[in-house]
């Protein structure tokens, strides 16, 4: 999406994002279907030295609730289309599970679900202290905005520089293991999408 719109859709939502943001890097460190991601700095408070705490920005695409569901409208015919084919629709309720995906997707579009979603992962893991999960800024959130701490660092799947950095990847492959075991065994609550540029490596300071 062209990025003055997308800091027009901030500043609607979020007003004068001058009085919230120290800086804001118009270069957007990630880009997805629903939403674009940009490395900024929060406004130090009044009074403190030094730069404001680095975060990251989360901002739907403009028009994305419109588009979503032309998209959704179409995909309902397809799937009314599809329960003609009797192979089909002996084996799946196609308009059911196009339902489901719908909400889901709806859910997705939500940010304040997403902000729950990030503070209840950090409750399930408060006990270990070599899982770290970013602070959700909620003052500064909205439905179609989420602003969280940077929590960048080196990339799980980067091998080499974890080795680099004196890090066991086996370690590292144990810890994820151990994570996602507690997250549906016993919470029940598990994140869906951990591909690379979620999980990040923090070297411990010696």
């Amino acid at each position: 999406a062209d990025t003055a719109l997308v800091m027009g859709l901030l500043r609607e939502q979020l007003g004068d994002i001058s009085r919230r943001f120290e800086t804001i890097d118009t270069t957007p460190l990630a880009a997805a279907s629903l939403g674009q991601v940009y490395r900024a700095r929060l406004k130090p408070p009044r009074g403190a030295a030094g730069p404001g705490e680095p975060v990251v920005i989360k901002v739907q695409r403009p028009r994305i609730e419109e588009l979503v569901r032309t998209d959704l409208a179409a995909l309902r015919v397809v799937a009314r289309w599809l329960m003609r084919y009797k192979p089909i629709r002996r084996r799946a309720n196609v308009p059911a599970l196009m339902e489901e995906f719908a909400r889901t997707l709806w859910e997705e579009l939500d940010y304040k679900s997403e902000a729950d979603n990030a503070e209840h992962f950090a409750a399930i893991h408060a006990d270990n202290p070599s899982i770290y999960i970013p602070r959700v800024y909620r003052e500064h959130s909205t439905e179609r905005v989420v602003v969280l701490e940077d929590v960048e660092a080196l990339k799980i799947a980067d091998v080499d520089a974890l080795t680099a950095a004196g890090i066991d990847p086996k370690a590292v492959a144990d810890l994820l293991l151990e994570a996602y075991f507690k997250q549906i065994f016993v919470a029940e609550f598990f994140h869906a999408d951990p591909h690379p540029g979620n999980l990040f490596v923090r070297p411990q300071p010696f």
